[in-house]
């Protein structure tokens, strides 16, 4: 009789953790809430199952015992996970992929996660680094079924420290001395990939980079852009003071009002740019320093890396020269359409005069098509038809002695081919 009662119990036992079992990857599976937030598992054909309870049972007291000292290798890395009083997870050799910043893998050595959760509430930090973390990033927020919603804080942190994992794909970053520390905040979303960003640089500065090309006035500039063939003016270096007096005011309103008070940089623009709105958002927005920097030293390719490295020279430029001197450089070697280099050869090219001649209304349209040279020369030089909305609101921002005597446009005529 009692070996029966036992069997039954056995029975009773293995249908009830069958049955604990089918209705935990019910939870977890639930196919028909189809407004879930799900990942894919590489189990079973790769099949989709709901983030959230997945994340709940992995932090709890049960599943992190289950959990304890479990170790796979994956993909982008070997990863152990431990109990302690939450989920640590530690991935060894892990490597992302950013095509931003590298064709190649980035490689780091330790990343680890520490996560909490309560009911709705999740918190824990995220450290980068081998023994003393690179960097360490704090998180909280809420989860849902269908998101996760957190702010995060970088504490104060060594700039060099958060330069190092790009290091092996930039010899700029490489050969930067980098001094100074930043501190950011934010927020996050998932599944939708959005998240923003307020940085604070302190105490910024950079030595070791090869500056020389922008140190010595004037430059014998080799425009890379320049084609006698297709337009006959030729690069020639102008010094600032025969420059006019209406460039160089038209270009710090176009494109860097706070050209004369910046380190290089801007904080509003970079916190622009790292906080990502849309999936498809390109990487723009410069201080004319860091324009310069693009014509001089860069590639001008629109990603992550070339900015870091624009930054990395518009700070060591900012040291070595005046603002005169900089922006001495810029005009001389800025984009104002196809083979046409610098004031010189915009200014006759597109007015038949030096630039020191160039009236105010002149001024401001070549300083507005900065942002858009080529299209400025298709579709308003070559067809003669010019948009001065945007030459117009920069005389707004002018001397009042430019904007009570203008001037006319005055295009030169095109020339026909043949």
């Amino acid at each position: 009789m009692l070996l029966i009662w036992l069997k039954r119990l056995v029975l009773t036992v293995l249908v009830a953790m069958l049955v604990t079992v089918l209705a935990l990857i019910g939870w977890i599976w639930q196919p028909y809430d189809t407004q879930a937030w799900r990942v894919k598992l590489p189990v079973a054909g790769g099949v989709q199952v709901r983030v959230v309870p997945l994340l709940m049972l992995a932090t709890s007291a049960p599943g992190r015992w289950l959990l304890d000292r479990q170790a796979f290798n994956l993909h982008h890395g070997d990863i152990q996970l431990y109990d302690e009083d939450g989920l640590r997870a530690r991935c060894r050799h892990c490597w992302i992929e950013a095509k931003s910043v590298s064709d190649q893998p980035i490689v780091i050595p330790k990343v680890e996660l520490w996560l909490q959760m309560n009911q709705q509430h999740i918190h824990g930090y995220l450290s980068v680094g081998e023994n003393q973390p690179l960097f360490k990033i704090d998180f909280n927020g809420k989860v849902s079924m269908r998101s996760l919603k957190l702010t995060w804080e970088l504490p104060q942190t060594p700039l060099q420290a958060l330069l190092k994992p790009l290091q092996p794909h930039s010899p700029v970053i490489r050969e930067a001395i980098v001094s100074g520390s930043l501190t950011a905040s934010g927020t996050m979303r998932w599944p939708k990939q959005e998240w923003s960003a307020q940085p604070q640089l302190s105490a910024m500065a950079v030595s070791g980079l090869n500056i020389s090309a922008a140190t010595m006035l004037p430059l014998q500039y080799d425009c890379p852009l320049l084609d006698e063939h297709k337009h006959p003016e030729t690069m020639q270096w102008v010094p600032y003071d025969k420059l006019g007096r209406w460039l160089p005011v038209a270009a710090i309103i176009a494109e860097d009002a706070e050209f004369k008070h910046h380190p290089g940089y801007v904080m509003a623009q970079m916190q622009h740019l790292l906080g990502k709105e849309s999936a498809d958002k390109q990487v723009g927005g410069s201080t004319i320093t860091q324009q310069l920097a693009k014509y001089m030293f860069t590639n001008g390719e629109r990603t992550w890396k070339r900015k870091v490295e624009e930054l990395l020279y518009a700070v060591q430029l900012e040291s070595a020269l005046t603002k005169t001197d900089i922006l001495e450089l810029y005009l001389n070697t800025v984009d104002l359409g196809p083979s046409l280099c610098g004031a010189h050869a915009a200014s006759l090219y597109y007015f038949n005069v030096p630039p020191h001649k160039l009236n105010p209304i002149q001024a401001a349209w070549l300083a507005g098509i900065i942002s858009n040279p080529h299209r400025a020369w298709k579709k308003q030089y070559i067809q003669q038809q010019p948009d001065l909305a945007r030459a117009q609101g920069i005389m707004q921002f002018m001397p009042r002695s430019a904007r009570k005597e203008p001037g006319n446009l005055n295009f030169r005529p095109v020339k026909v081919a043949g």
